[in-house]
C-alpha cells in the first residue's frame, strides 16, 4: 500500500496559474481516456436510482463526462473547471459548467465526480474529507492513474497511488468503497457515505 507525494512545499500544478494557459482537453474523444470515462459511466449506473440524483463534476475538463451523464438521461448535472480553454467544450456539448476553483465550492451534488483530478491537488485527503462532511454528497466516482510512482509519473501530477494506496485514500477519509476496478492505465473507485455519517 503506497502513496507518493511528488512535491515539496506548495504544489504549483494544483494552481490556476498552472492551468490558465493549458490547452482544451477533449478526453471523451481521445482513445487513451475513453476506457476510463466509460468505466466511470458504468460505476455511476451502479448507484441506486442514479438518474434521479444531482451530480457535480469537479475538474470537469471540457465537459465530456457531463455529456455522458446527459446521454444517460441524467438531467441535473453540472461541473467546475478553471482551465479557460475548456469552456468552449461546454458550449459545444450543451452541458452546464462554471469557470471556478471547485475546491472552494460548497454547491456539491449528491454524487461527486472526480476523474483524473485527485492526483493534481495540493491536499487530496483534505478534499475527500471536506466532501464527506458537506452533508450533501453521498457518492463519489473517482479515477487516477494506477501505474505511477515517485520514479515515473506525469509532470502535472502532485500525487500517485498504487492500487491499495488509492483505496486507502478513500477509506481513511470517510468513504466506504463499493467497487474498485481498472480500465487500461486508470484505476476507478465507486464509494459511498452512509447518511448516518453525515
Amino acid at each position: 500500500m503506497t502513496e507518493y507525494k511528488l512535491f515539496t512545499g506548495n504544489s504549483y500544478v494544483s494552481t490556476y496559474e498552472y492551468h490558465k494557459d493549458r490547452e482544451r482537453a477533449p478526453h471523451l474523444e481521445q482513445p487513451a481516456h475513453r476506457p476510463r470515462l466509460f468505466e466511470a459511466r458504468n460505476l455511476v449506473r451502479r448507484i441506486p436510482d442514479y438518474k434521479k440524483l444531482l451530480y457535480s463534476d469537479l475538474g470537469c475538463g471540457d465537459g465530456g463526462f457531463l455529456q455522458l451523464l446527459h446521454e444517460d438521461g441524467i438531467e441535473q448535472a453540472w461541473g467546475y473547471d478553471f482551465c479557460p480553454a475548456n469552456a468552449a467544450g461546454w458550449v459545444e456539448r450543451g452541458v452546464t459548467a462554471h469557470a471556478q476553483d471547485w475546491t472552494r465550492q460548497r454547491h456539491l451534488g449528491q454524487v461527486v465526480i472526480l476523474t483524473e483530478v485527485l492526483e493534481h491537488l495540493q491536499d487530496p485527503h483534505g478534499e475527500l474529507r471536506r466532501i464527506a462532511r458537506s452533508g450533501q454528497t453521498q457518492w463519489i466516482v473517482a479515477s487516477s492513474p494506477a501505474n505511477e510512482s515517485d520514479a515515473s509519473h506525469c509532470e502535472s501530477h502532485s500525487w500517485a497511488w498504487d492500487y491499495e494506496g488509492f483505496a486507502n485514500l478513500f477509506t481513511t477519509n470517510g468513504w466506504s468503497i463499493v467497487k474498485h476496478t481498472l480500465a487500461d492505465w486508470s484505476q476507478l473507485v465507486l464509494a459511498w457515505k452512509s447518511p448516518e455519517d453525515s
